[in-house]
């Protein structure tokens, strides 16, 4: 899909690219190596292992390829990448399914990540918001933003992502209330169970797989930064605070 767009840039003579990206496709890897408060330019070794992060990993080299690359017009194609990571809002799925897992649980919210976890989250209007910023600096100032890479950021804190999803939920509905922590030998033999049950079950139904081993390692693993790259380049701002958020 990201090789037809380029393409068609090319051949219309599209100027300018800006795209949308994801902290998967950078990590964490399969060694499971954590990242703490890096930056766009951390080196983070080892090989992506989730099939989303792959497939982004490979849509940004051809991207940043692309840049300045011959346009039909005889122009040049300039390109920049976004990396947006956990993006929540009024209507973010994972939040709606995990109030609703709660309220089945009584209104206990029950944690996977260990207590020495750390995520980045974004709320979804800052993360637009530094699209239109970054779209129309891309225009303005294209030997700044062309060939680089940004992460998405906001004023929401980096730390344990179950407390940020916790404080998010519990200010809608005050009933909601943190839980335990769910080991992760249990998650691991919860999965091969499952995927045992799959196999005896595939001649007559494959029930959705609910985590995998990879996922499960990625949601255990410390994967956060702290950059300013954004408002350096082109003068990202936050508009909601984490109040707001």
């Amino acid at each position: 899909g990201t090789e037809n767009v380029l393409r068609a840039c090319c051949v219309l003579s599209i100027p300018f690219l800006l795209y949308t990206s994801s902290i998967a496709a950078v990590g964490p890897n399969t060694s499971c190596e954590p990242m703490l408060r890096g930056n766009e330019d951390t080196e983070y070794g080892g090989e992506v292992e989730l099939p989303y992060g792959k497939t982004k990993a490979m849509a940004e080299k051809i991207v940043l390829e692309a840049n300045g690359k011959k346009l039909s017009n005889g122009g040049e194609l300039r390109t920049c990448i976004i990396r947006a990571n956990t993006v929540y809002g009024e209507k973010a799925v994972f939040l709606q399914e995990l109030y609703l897992l709660a309220k089945a649980r009584d209104g206990v919210l029950n944690y996977l990540e260990p207590e020495n976890t750390e995520r980045n989250h974004t709320y979804v209007g800052n993360v637009a918001w530094m699209h239109v910023l970054a779209a129309r600096s891309l225009q303005l100032k294209p030997d700044v933003l062309a060939g680089q890479v940004y992460y998405c950021y906001d004023d929401t804190p980096s730390r344990k992502g179950f407390l940020v999803r916790h404080q998010l939920l519990s200010s809608a509905d005050p009933s909601l209330r943190l839980g335990s922590h769910i080991p992760y030998w249990k998650m691991w033999l919860m999965i091969q169970l499952h995927r045992a049950i799959r196999v005896i079950l595939s001649p007559f139904w494959r029930p959705r797989p609910f985590l995998n081993v990879p996922l499960l390692n990625t949601i255990v693993t410390t994967f956060s930064f702290e950059t300013d790259k954004a408002s350096r380049h082109f003068g990202y701002k936050p508009l909601f605070t984490w109040q707001e958020s």
